[in-house]
């Protein structure tokens, strides 16, 4: 173990600390220029974790992305829309391609100058650029401080020479020695490698790598949504993800299974996703995945059947549930209630499944009070936040898992286990690493001051492991930002989750467009079927007042007519004789406009032609449109014009 490598990342990490930055901020700068290099403004956890390998060679846990992009949008540079981020800031100018160029250039000229110091010495010893390279690092490896404090503070340069020592350090040290004597320029670009280095192992913790038994006393229990994700029945992306996470916890030296009941509700589900692969009603993300890959229903039968080899193939046992013992087990009617407020369970059966878990784990911590994952002896890992929630809550009465949750999201075991190892070195050469990491962590003098200090302090106290960077890299700021191991981050951004997403966002807006048009059709037709009833209506009064006003006309026409026709007939044959009868006299008024009358009428009809039943007609019409007249008021009310009956 390289103790100068894991004092210099360790004093970084405190001054940080103490500065109120943890480890993850160290990526910030990196994830930026990411950001700046995405050309089509769609931002996801795939997209910067493949730039962050692919132009720094870092490989970074999509979980740790997606934690560093939530910590970058509360900064208002990037704001989260339908399933994936987008630039809507200003993206802080990191000039980080620039300074790396810059950096690697002062590097080779160091790399450069120290080969024709070789070539001076006529050694016999074979060197090469790559050689030297490796020189300066075997050097730096013991003597990086030392030469940063002569650097700021004015001391020594760290000087070696002897028959017994290591020709490579003499060498470099007597280069050291004559470059800051003679060549100010080039000890200057030996200082920005010096500072390379002690940020590239800050950045990579190269010291981790020794401190890889964290879990060896822990089982982690995987639920059933993600042993379906691991089976690929949810896509590839969450399948990559689980996988990764496995890769992590087997870092550690953990141990990762899954309950026999857990196995058992694995094999129903996938069985069940065979009933429903062809039904109109299947319509689980399984379902849908698994058309979009042509899996059928045989394909699903098969793997029920296959399930222990593939879980085999994960390294993940298969353990008996825990059978109940009375004075370990949970009051279940409480964590139901508990779950019930958290989480939105479509099928009972899989409550049950969860409370079976839960209470399993509570068995297998009986009689402890853990403090940490690495004492907690067994813990739940799932992907379900809400479930995670409930089992924190329900947990903070209980010595098992006051501090410790029975269950933790697979967000938070990640991006815990890749703090406390990461998974690797960068895939670059060593020149390109220190590079970009002078370029991108490279801080003010301050900072080196206070670094200085804190390295002495260390130094002093002898207070110098692996374990200690470990304990503070996994630990304050970040660690209370995982809460408690409990609450997580929404499911990995990818391009497949992005095109689902747009795909469920359009069918949403058609679906609302559908039921908008629906609606206006629907209010259309209402009002509709009121105007025509409102019109119905409306002629139905006009034919009532028509006809109540026809039937009228007629009547009175009727009665004037017959009464006119009567007295002609009566005329003809004994008039005289008529009215003597009912006492009336010939030389009185009646009689006499009665004659007349009469008279009249008979020459109008010998001479014009006009008939009774013509008089009969014209005199209805008359009396008609006279009632018209009399009813205007009422009619104006009602909306009915007259000549809408005057003319009828």
């Amino acid at each position: 173990m390289n103790s100068e490598a894991t004092l210099t990342s360790l004093a970084m990490l405190k001054v940080n600390i103490d500065g109120g930055k943890d480890y993850l901020e160290y990526l910030r700068p990196f994830i930026l220029d990411a950001i700046q290099n995405v050309t089509d403004q769609v931002i996801t956890d795939e997209i910067i974790k493949g730039k962050l390998l692919s132009t720094f060679g870092l490989e970074i846990p999509r979980r740790t992305v997606q934690l560093l992009l939530r910590r970058i949008k509360e900064t208002g540079v990037i704001t989260k829309k339908d399933g994936y981020y987008e630039i809507t800031g200003s993206v802080p100018e990191t000039s980080l391609t620039t300074d790396k160029v810059a950096a690697e250039r002062h590097i080779s000229a160091v790399v450069d100058g120290l080969v024709s110091y070789f070539k001076e010495t006529k050694s016999t010893h074979e060197f090469n650029e790559e050689i030297a390279m490796n020189a300066l690092l075997t050097f730096l490896s013991s003597f990086s401080i030392p030469c940063l404090k002569a650097y700021l503070k004015g001391t020594t340069i760290p000087y070696e020479e002897g028959s017994g020592k290591n020709w490579v350090i003499i060498l470099v040290s007597q280069f050291v020695h004559h470059i800051h004597k003679n060549n100010p320029e080039r000890f200057d670009s030996f200082m920005k490698l010096v500072r390379g280095n002690m940020l590239a192992n800050a950045l990579l913790c190269p010291d981790l790598k020794y401190v890889t038994n964290s879990y060896n006393n822990v089982t982690f229990y995987l639920d059933t949504p993600l042993l379906l994700q691991l089976l690929g029945l949810e896509g590839d992306p969450s399948k990559q993800a689980v996988q990764e996470l496995l890769k992590l916890v087997f870092n550690l030296k953990g141990k990762v299974s899954c309950f026999s009941h857990t196995r058992d509700e694995l094999e129903t589900v996938i069985r069940a996703s065979a009933d429903y692969i062809n039904s109109a009603n299947g319509k689980s993300k399984i379902i849908l995945e698994a058309r979009r890959n042509n899996i059928t229903r045989s394909d699903f039968l098969l793997m029920a059947e296959k399930i222990d080899d593939y879980l085999a193939e994960s390294q993940i046992s298969v353990e008996k549930t825990p059978a109940y013992i009375e004075k370990f087990q949970i009051n279940e009617n409480t964590f139901t209630k508990f779950l019930d407020d958290e989480v939105p369970y479509h099928n009972p059966k899989a409550r049950e499944y969860d409370i079976n878990s839960v209470r399993s784990i509570y068995v297998l911590r009986s009689g402890t009070s853990p403090i940490s994952i690495e004492k907690c002896k067994a813990v739940l890992v799932t992907s379900n936040t809400a479930f995670s929630t409930a089992a924190y809550d329900f947990g903070k009465n209980h010595n098992e898992s006051r501090e410790i949750s029975s269950v933790i999201t697979d967000f938070s075991l990640a991006n815990t286990a890749w703090l406390k190892a990461p998974l690797g070195a960068p895939s670059l050469p060593q020149k390109e690493v220190l590079a970009f990491a002078y370029a991108g962590l490279n801080p003010n003098q301050r900072f080196w001051e206070k670094f200085l200090m804190e390295s002495e302090k260390l130094e002093r106290s002898k207070q110098i492991t692996a374990r200690d960077h470990q304990l503070l890299r996994s630990n304050p700021l970040s660690q209370s930002e995982l809460m408690k191991l409990t609450l997580g981050e929404e499911e990995a951004l990818t391009s497949y989750t992005i095109t689902e997403t747009l795909k469920r966002v359009t069918e949403e807006i058609k679906s609302e467009g559908n039921a908008k048009l629906s609606e206006i059709n629907e209010e259309h037709n209402r009002t509709r079927m009121e105007l025509e009833q409102i019109k119905k209506e409306r002629n139905s009064t006009q034919q009532k007042i028509y006809w109540d006003i026809k039937n009228r006309s007629k009547c009175d026409a009727d009665a004037i007519h017959n009464f006119f026709g009567f007295l002609i007939i009566v005329g003809v044959f004994r008039l005289n004789g008529l009215f003597e009868l009912f006492g009336v006299r010939t030389d009185s008024l009646i009689y006499q406009s009665s004659v007349v009358i009469v008279t009249v009428i008979t020459v109008i009809s010998l001479f014009y032609g006009i008939t009774t039943k013509k008089l009969h007609v014209d005199l209805e019409n008359y009396i008609f449109k006279k009632r018209v007249s009399m009813k205007q008021k009422e009619l104006d009310k009602l909306g009915i014009a007259l000549n809408m009956l005057a003319d009828s």
